[in-house]
């Protein structure tokens, strides 16, 4: 909404400026690497409203051509005047909360400027994806169980699919392997627990799925440029 962000996803950053709209999907984590006068409206898109919204638009949005490029873990988007209006609006009911059917009508209308605009495919995919039952449960699964010490066939068979089926869905989803999500998962999960409490970086490390404080250093640094003492000082 104003001044400027850099928002880093893995290997990936990403430089928004005012007015600039970000899509990111649900299981990716983003850290903020450098900020300037910055004020961001977050719009929270729920799987049950993305599923209503869907449903009730499902004639129209049949119209357009299926999105045939891989799918995205972050969408920067341009948006049109209309669009901008929109967001402006979105942003003046904050003190409603984005659950108020006000906003949810602005929201909806957003997403319909969105997804018939230039990225709008690209868009309209990502958000299909967003409103599937098997991924939404995909994604309740690993936030419960990210930070436990199975084998990839166990965490496939705590989940009821055969390790192969497992793999498949989760990249079609994260589009990356499991083990390279959980890996950033829990080194984000670190990250929060660096910089928001005082406990020791050791436990802190055990506490996130590490096998030692070394490989934590390690892994943290490759991540984030700087040691995980670095961080906290």
């Amino acid at each position: 909404m104003a001044g400027e962000l850099a928002v880093r996803e893995k290997d990936n950053v990403i430089d928004l400026q005012a007015g600039e709209l970000l899509f990111v999907k649900r299981g990716t984590y983003l850290v903020a690497t450098r900020w300037q006068a910055c004020q961001v409206l977050w719009l929270p898109l729920d799987v049950n409203f993305v599923q209503a919204f869907m449903q009730r638009h499902g004639q129209e949005l049949s119209h357009l051509e299926r999105c045939g490029e891989p799918g995205v873990n972050t969408l920067r988007l341009h948006p049109c005047t209309l669009a901008q209006e929109c967001v402006t609006r979105l942003a003046a009911l904050e003190g409603e909360g984005t659950s108020s059917m006000l906003a949810m009508l602005r929201l909806e209308e957003l997403l319909l400027l969105l997804v018939f605009g230039a990225q709008g495919r690209t868009l309209l995919a990502a958000l299909r994806q967003q409103g599937n039952r098997h991924v939404d449960r995909l994604h309740a699964f690993m936030e419960q169980h990210y930070l436990r010490d199975w084998r990839l066939d166990q965490y496939a068979e705590a989940f009821g699919l055969g390790l192969t089926a497992f793999k498949s869905l989760f990249c079609s989803f994260y589009n990356c392997s499991p083990r390279a999500w959980i890996t950033e998962r829990r080194i984000v999960h670190a990250h929060h627990l660096l910089l928001n409490t005082r406990m020791s970086i050791v436990d802190i490390a055990m506490e996130s799925g590490f096998s030692s404080q070394s490989y934590f250093s390690q892994s943290y640094r490759r991540r984030f440029g700087c040691t995980p003492s670095d961080a906290r000082r």
